[in-house]
């Protein structure tokens, strides 16, 4: 890679944009960067490798540290690099993250880190400037722009920091450096964090699996309680043993039981029918005594029969007498309405007439309305022209008030723009301010989030602490409880044996054989209460209790393992937080006041888009200038149109007389004609209307009397017929008129003495059918005893239930053990894939960690190898520089008997064949030294990186100490890099390095910012 062009802005102590044009100084093969101290000359460098990785050349300072301060609140830092590589030309741009000035409104906003690479091969240096550099290959995502710059080069930041920036001031701490003091600058340019996070990951896995396998043993254990799994393997087969012979016993008492039942359903069976026998012949006598209801109902069901054939008659000739009475009082009403409608006709006639005479009136009214219409237009129109003449009156008016406003708007915009203008020149120092406060509050704010994640890691252990204090108490509690749920269970189970041993004692018989245990002597049986129920439930529900009891204790326990685990994990993140300087007061006080000072800065709006403002005020003073003249044109022209108004008023209102003008003499008097005419014409029509009215009226009232005639001589002879068939049908029933009367009363029940009647039938036939029945099934058998009968079952099945019972409990305790002895066996599986699954990883994370024959961990034997590459690379350039005097090497150690090479370094002397320390090194040989080592560092990680080539590496310091002779030693050692078109830039501040190079560049530092320029060499 050969860096061609590098312009920075704002970035680090470059206030402005600065231009560092490589090419000159590539060509000369050696230059310097020289400055004062903290001028910015390994800021070039820090611009070089923003540039390329997004990273500052040492790694300390992240890109938001690379933000000037200088700078002009609204100017971006952004670094642009041109480079080549062989015979390709790329350009790379990148803008860091930081914050900078609202483009709208007042304060800041985030600016995010962008990223652009372009292919620009071909195109001349001069050429490559604002939008033309190229061909984009990728544009504004970092994640993109970064992976191609990698793919480019061959390699990344950290080997870029090695092999192009050599460390040379921290290979000379290696010369002198301690052991212990050596191993960290080590890891810092060897950079093994690839090896520490390996070592990391290896051992948290490590761990992490051993914590599982302990959880999973503390699990088994627990669930085991104080058996082994032996225990509990012979515990379950004896219970399987004893369950195979309760079963077979219980099978022999249900037998038993189910005869006793059999016995018992057929004795309760017949008694039955015993019973029912005798209720059978009580109804029969029943019976009996309803048979002369019954007959009357036969009786009266007849009669209400032959009634109801009758109904239909007399209530046909009821609704024809009905119907003839309703026709005679129509046909009265029609032959009045007849009589009514020929007066009315009459008098519509004569009043049509008197109307028919007034028509010269009519005609003579409506024309006075005409005319009188016509006056009254006119002055509709005067009116309108009347209020268009005052409309241009008052726009006259307007036009002259807003000409006056115009010109006070013209006024107030040039002063405001004057004022802007003032504004202008104060907004650099206001844009200073508001950039250092807003520094200022950041760093206190990363301060205030470092001391919020140590104040919550401390929160989350004291919590943890808490917890686990709970949870002790918990399991203690229900340690507790699953000592009282023993003593109840035990309480539980005497109770329910002290039952089971009087059930035994009622049924033993002298000379008969205990059931329990064969004896035919019973010296001593128990005695007391045998009817206490409910001690099998209590005993049952003692089981359960101990049960819940047993698992409840368990999850505690696990739960208590687990949070003691979680407490040491987040006292073990606690304790790899820094503890913070400052308590939260002090720093929220701080904080508080730098964000006040920010939002007080912030809250002066005048400067908010000043620029906008600026222009806003210059457009508008123009526009104010037009609108002035807009407004004066206008206002000529409203005058104009008001002259014309006045004079076309005055012409039409000519055409009305004067004594219509006054007042309201022409709306009366038009009032007045409308009525009259409207009263006549009105009269006329209603006399119209009401002789077609009547006319209409007259014709229906002459229809209407004769239908009504017509209908009541219809419904006469329809109530002559009615009377007739009505008396013809009651004649067929046998039925006189009282009798019909008395019968008709039965009708509506009709259907009840029949239901009635079919009920005592089929009861009757019912009653003889069961007795029947049951004399035949009950035969000559007596009836049985049940209370023997049911004494027998209640023996049977009380014999059952204990045995039922205590197989029951026997089940419940097996099945416990069973799920128990499933769980460990479950347990046992994972512990062993656990247990397999720790041993490589446990024994890997022992190797890397130092637990090997060598003691060593993985990072510093990784750095050991590198540094013995190192040092071979470091001897090829050592032995010219010294004549082959010295020669680099690590010295062996005999620790325990056994030989062991450490990061201590020597210098092997060919002049006495001995080695030496480093730190017995002149000033000038260990200069030697060390520049031999930071270019073999470079070669190695060159040749590592698949032999890429540089063009151009860059020393920093430690040129000032050195004698002309080892200074001329040393620039030759560099020059002979050259010979390879390998350029060599020197980073110092010495007048000697100056001296000899003079091409390059000098960094002037000024109040405002620094500044390159570019150095000339005398030839």
């Amino acid at each position: 890679m050969r860096p061609i062009r590098l312009t920075m802005t704002a970035f680090g102590p470059y206030a402005g944009t600065e231009v560092v044009d490589f090419t000159a100084a590539m060509d000369a093969g050696i230059f310097g960067i020289y400055g004062e101290t903290g001028a910015g000359k390994t800021t070039i460098f820090d611009g070089i490798s923003f540039a390329l990785f997004g990273q500052s050349s040492g790694a300390e300072r992240s890109a938001e540290d690379m933000v000037c301060h200088h700078a002009h609140a609204t100017d971006l830092t952004k670094v642009e690099l041109v480079f080549d590589l062989g015979t390709e030309r790329y350009v790379v741009r990148r803008i860091p993250k930081q914050e900078r000035a609202a483009h709208r409104g007042t304060g800041t906003t985030t600016e995010p880190h962008q990223a652009y690479l372009f292919r620009a091969t071909g195109m001349p240096l001069e050429e490559i400037a604002g939008d033309n550099v190229g061909e984009v290959m990728a544009e504004k995502q970092v994640n993109r722009v970064d992976p191609e710059i990698e793919r480019l080069l061959g390699y990344n930041a950290a080997q870029f920091r090695q092999i192009v920036l050599l460390p040379q001031g921290d290979f000379r701490k290696i010369l002198t450096a301690t052991n212990d003091e050596r191993s960290p600058i080590l890891k810092r340019l060897f950079d093994v964090r690839l090896y520490e996070n390996f070592v990391e990951r290896i051992k948290r896995d490590a761990a992490a699996l051993y914590r599982e396998i302990s959880e999973e043993r503390v699990r088994r254990d627990t669930h085991l309680g104080d058996q082994s799994e032996e225990e509990l393997v012979e515990a379950i087969r004896l219970m399987n043993e004893e369950i195979a012979k309760l079963e077979s016993s219980v099978k022999s008492e249900i037998e038993a039981l189910a005869q006793c039942q059999r016995s018992l359903a057929a004795g309760e069976s017949l008694a039955e029918k015993f019973e029912a026998q005798a209720l059978a012949k009580d109804e029969e006598g029943s019976l009996l005594s309803e048979a002369d209801t019954i007959k009357e109902s036969k009786l009266r069901l007849a009669k209400a029969r032959s009634a109801q054939t009758v109904l239909v008659a007399e209530a046909a000739m009821r609704a024809a007498d009905e119907e003839a009475k309703a026709s005679q009082i129509r046909h009265a009403s029609a032959n009045d309405a007849l009589t009514s409608a020929q007066a009315t006709f009459s008098a519509a006639q004569e009043a049509l007439n008197r109307t028919d005479n007034q028509k010269n009136d009519r005609d003579a009214a409506h024309a006075r309305m005409q005319e009188l219409e016509r006056f009254e237009g006119t002055l509709g129109q005067v009116r309108e022209l009347q209020t268009d003449l005052e409309a241009s009156r008052a726009k006259t008016k307007s036009a002259a008030e807003k000409q006056a406003a115009a010109e006070r708007r013209l006024r107030d915009a040039d002063q405001e723009l004057a004022a802007l203008r003032d504004l202008q020149k104060e907004q650099p120092t206001y844009a200073r301010a508001l950039q250092d406060a807003g520094n200022a509050l950041s760093v206190l704010e990363r301060e205030s989030e470092a001391l919020t994640r140590f104040e919550t890691a401390e929160s989350k252990r004291d919590l943890q602490a808490a917890e686990v204090e709970r949870l002790q108490a918990e399991h203690k509690a229900r340690n507790g409880h699953l000592d009282a749920c023993n003593v109840a269970l035990k309480r539980a189970e005497q109770d329910l044996t002290d039952v089971q041993a009087l059930h035994v004692a009622r049924k033993l018989l002298p000379g008969e054989p205990c059931p329990a245990c064969g004896s035919r002597d019973h010296p001593d049986p128990a005695t007391g209460n045998s009817e206490r129920r409910g001690r099998h439930d209590q005993f049952e529900k003692a089981t359960q209790n101990l049960r819940d009891a047993e698992r409840d204790e368990v999850e505690a326990r696990t739960a208590l393992n687990a949070a003691k685990s979680l407490l040491a994990e987040k006292r073990s993140e606690l304790d790899a937080l820094d503890r913070p300087e400052r308590d939260r007061q002090s720093l929220d006080l701080a904080v508080a006041e730098a964000r006040d000072k920010k939002t007080s800065l912030e809250a002066d709006i005048r400067f908010a888009e000043l620029q906008d403002k600026i222009a806003a005020a210059e457009v508008s003073v123009e526009e104010a200038s037009s609108h002035y003249e807009r407004a004066r044109q206008e206002f000529s022209e409203a005058r104009d149109a008001e002259t014309r108004a006045n004079t076309f008023y005055e012409t039409v209102l000519r055409e009305v007389p004067e004594h219509w003008r006054q007042g309201n003499a022409l709306e009366k008097a038009l009032s007045a004609a409308v009525a009259r005419r409207d009263a006549l014409t009105a009269a006329h029509e209603k006399a119209v209307d009401g002789e077609k009215a009547a006319a209409i009226n007259l014709s229906g009232a002459q229809e209407a009397f004769a239908s009504a005639a017509a209908s009541a001589e219809r419904a006469n002879l329809a109530l002559s017929k009615a009377k007739t068939d009505f008396g013809e049908r009651l004649s067929t029933t046998k039925l006189d008129e009282a009798s019909f009367e008395a019968a008709k009363e039965d009708v509506p029940q009709c259907d009840l003495f029949e239901e009635q009647i079919n009920s005592y039938n089929q009861r009757v036939a019912a009653n003889k059918a069961q007795l029947e029945r049951l004399l035949q099934e009950i035969g000559q058998r007596t009836p049985p005893d049940i209370e023997a009968l049911t004494a027998a079952r209640d023996t049977a099945q009380s014999k059952l239930e204990d045995g039922q019972q205590t197989l029951t409990r026997l089940k419940r305790d097996l099945e416990a053990k069973l799920e128990t002895q499933q769980k460990v066996d479950a347990l046992l599986i994972r512990i062993a894939e656990l247990e397999a699954e720790y041993g490589p990883v446990g024994g890997l994370s022992d190797l890397v960690n130092g637990n090997n024959d060598r003691k060593v961990r993985l990072p510093d034997f990784a750095i050991a190898a590198m540094f013995d590459e190192v040092l071979v690379a470091a001897n090829q350039r050592l032995g010219p520089m010294t004549d082959g005097r010295y020669q680099l090497l690590r010295p062996d150690d005999i620790v325990g008997g056994r030989q062991k090479r450490g990061l201590d370094i020597a210098v092997f002397d060919a002049n006495t064949e001995k080695s030496r320390p480093t730190k017995t090194l002149s000033g000038g040989e260990g200069f030697q030294a060390s520049l031999a080592l930071a270019l073999g560092l470079s070669d190695v990680v060159q040749q590592n990186s698949g032999g890429i080539k540089l063009d151009a590496i860059f020393i920093d310091e430690g040129f000032g100490t050195l004698d002309e002779d080892t200074l001329n030693t040393a620039l030759e050692t560099l020059y002979e890099l050259t010979n390879d078109k390998r350029s060599v830039g020197l980073i110092s501040h010495t007048e000697q390095v100056k001296s000899m190079i003079t091409e390059g560049f000098d960094i002037e530092v000024t109040p405002s910012g620094s500044h390159v320029h570019p150095r000339r060499s005398a030839a």
